[in-house]
Formats: structure tokens, sequence, C-alpha cells
């Protein structure tokens, strides 16, 4: 069971301990042991807290000690939104880099449907509950907020099952709706346009430079957005061509590995001019945000736009949903279409299967080629 520490306590003639398990460094939970009827017992308390197993572990004592055999029964009943906020203070994996954006996303994400149902008790809720949530989210979100909510809804029940919270999980099975496209790009006419328009007014204005340089550098390395802000003046040299992704925001990529690129020769000379006036951060940042004192740092918030679906309208350019991670799509499709190597392109975004980056093949110049002509009657 991994390392333990003992905390034991007395109720009388009997004695019990609440047990700290720990394995390989992460905490598992704590365990009561105690004696019934000369008998020793050990069990999971499902607690979060060493108080709340000592408290529970002093009832147990109290029914022996009166001769009552057997733990007391024990239902948590939670509304939703309780259980949810204990899902945010306990539930952790190797995977999540950063907890407290992590819970900020779950959060932001379940917002709206913990206003709807939130006060229902959650060892009450219902598949039909889930399937009308996800039928009144419809009428006013789009598809991919509302996968996202049920997924999430379902990973908290999922380890509200695990943790004996809840009997059931009351999102399985719930159809969820078809995933949109997640490969809509700009064409090269409307980047050209979007360039056009922003690099005038990037002449004199510094935030109006910074947002040009930003969908200029993202346009031409498809970096992600937190990959884009968390960059360093210390991760690239213009010199040598050199350019290292090493972190989102403050912590690491998605894929958990940094990743040595060439910078492109379109960046390089602009690049040179903004390293001339580009504002001083203490963690030197290429691309900083104004912050509201008038300071500059890093911007943080995932949600955060950038003034980029602005720039887009005023342009008379589509503004596509998550517009960012848009830019992104837009580097790899023409990447593709212009006969770039999948391997590469996988390499070059980061990706950490090439399942992913296959979603682009059917861009490529030969993508099936004379395939269709092999049927000759």
């Amino acid at each position: 069971m991994g390392r333990r520490s003992r905390a034991t306590i007395a109720t009388g003639d009997v004695l019990g301990e609440v047990i700290k398990c720990v394995r390989r460094g992460r905490f598992i939970g704590f365990y009561l042991r105690f004696y019934e009827q000369g008998r020793r017992r050990q069990i999971a308390s499902k607690q979060p807290t060493y108080a709340e197993a000592r408290k529970l572990l002093v009832q147990i004592e109290a029914r022996i000690a009166r001769g009552e055999v057997g733990v007391p029964a024990h239902q948590t009943k939670l509304t939703l939104a309780e259980l949810t906020e204990r899902f945010l203070v306990e539930y952790s994996r190797p995977r999540i880099k950063d907890l407290a954006a992590y819970r900020a996303r779950v959060r932001a994400v379940l917002s709206t449907a913990l206003s709807a149902i939130g006060s229902t008790p959650a060892h009450a809720l219902r598949a039909t509950d889930v399937t009308r949530l996800r039928d009144r989210l419809a009428a006013t979100r789009g598809a991919g907020t509302v996968r996202n909510v049920l997924s999430t809804l379902g990973l908290i029940f999922s380890w509200a099952v695990r943790q004996g919270l809840v009997p059931s999980n009351p999102t399985r099975g719930i159809e969820k709706p078809a995933s949109p496209s997640a490969l809509d790009f700009w064409s090269k006419d409307e980047v050209r346009t979007l360039l056009g328009a922003a690099r005038p007014e990037a002449q004199s204005d510094v935030d109006a430079k910074l947002l040009y340089l930003r969908v200029l550098f993202t346009l031409h390395t498809g970096v992600r957005k937190g990959e884009l802000l968390g960059l360093r003046w210390r991760d690239l040299d213009v010199t040598s061509k050199r350019l290292t992704i090493a972190r989102s925001y403050r912590g690491t990529p998605k894929s958990g590995k940094a990743r040595h690129l060439r910078l492109p020769d379109a960046v390089i000379s602009h690049l040179q001019d903004w390293a001339q006036c580009c504002p001083k951060t203490d963690a030197g940042l290429v691309f900083p945000v104004k912050q509201r004192r008038g300071t500059w740092g890093m911007e943080s918030r995932s949600s955060a736009l950038l003034g980029l679906p602005a720039l887009l309208r005023a342009a008379g350019v589509r503004v596509l949903p998550n517009p960012w991670h848009a830019l992104r799509h837009t580097f790899a499709s023409h990447y593709i279409m212009n006969g770039g190597n999948l391997l590469a392109l996988q390499k070059i975004l980061g990706h950490s299967d090439v399942k992913t980056t296959l979603l682009y093949a059917h861009l490529a110049p030969d993508f099936l080629g004379d395939e269709m002509n092999r049927v000759d009657f």
C-alpha cells in the first residue's frame, strides 16, 4: 500500500488508528484500523482530511464500545456543486501541469451547468437530467462547448464512483453532439488581407505592433497560444535561427517536452526590430501583455483573445471559432498543401501522436493521387 503514517486514538478500552497512505509520493487516502469482536479490521475512510477520518473512527469506536456491530452506514449526500468542489480539491494526475489553471478551466466549463442543476443531489442525478441539460445547453451553445461540459461531468462522476461518493455515473451512454470541424483555416488571400490590415497600425502603436507580431509569428510557426505567450528571448537566437519551445505560459508544453525548431526567415527581421523596443519583463518575455497598472507581464488566461477578433472584423476576414488556434491550423494546412512532410509537421506542432497530425493528410497535393484510377473495367 506504500508508505504509511499513523495517528492512534483511544476510546474506552479499544484502540484505533488513522493511517495516512502514500504511494510513490502520492497521497492515496486515510485508512481506519480498529478491533471489532476481537478481530482487527481496516477500511478506507473515504474522508478528504485527517480530522474527518479521525471523527469517523471515533464514531466507529463508540459503536463498538456500546456493543454495536458493524461500521455505521454512511452515504455522503453532496449536491453537484459540492461534488465538483470536492473533485477540484482532491483530484490530481501527473499530466496536469498547472492544478490552479486546471481547476479554473473546470469551473469555467461547468459554470452554466452548475447554475442550472448545481443544487441537485449528486447521488440522485439521472441520465434524463443530464439529457435535459445537454438539450438546454445546445439551444444557446456550440457543439464543442456542450461536448466539453458532458466530458467534464463524466470525469467528475467517474472519479466520484471510485471514491464511493455516488452509486453510478449518470453521464454514461449520453449521446454527445457531433464534433465541430477542427480544421477550419484561413485561405492565403485571407491571410494577406489580415496581415495587410494589421501592418499599418503596427507602425506607431505598441499594442498594435504586438498583435501584428503575434499573428505573424503564429502563422509562420504554428505555435499554440500558451507557447507564444510563454516564449522568452533566451528561447530564440536570430543569428543561428534557433527556436526552442520550452514552455506553455509558465508550465511545460502540452506534450510535456520541449521541441527545437528553426526560426522561419519571414519573422527574423521583425524579431530583430522588436528586440530593440520590446517592453522589459522579469521573465524576458518576447510577447508580453500590458497589465492593469500599466506594467508588462504574462497573460495567463487561456480565454484571453488579445484583440484578434476585432482585428479580423476590421480586416473583413471571417472570425473563426477559437481564432488563435485557427492560426495554428492555418499554418499546418498551408504547410501540407505546399508539399510539407507529415512526420516533420508532427515535430513542428509538438503532437505526441501522429494520428493527430494525420487530420491534415487530406490537404496534401498528392493525397490519393491516381488511386481512383486503379479500377478499370
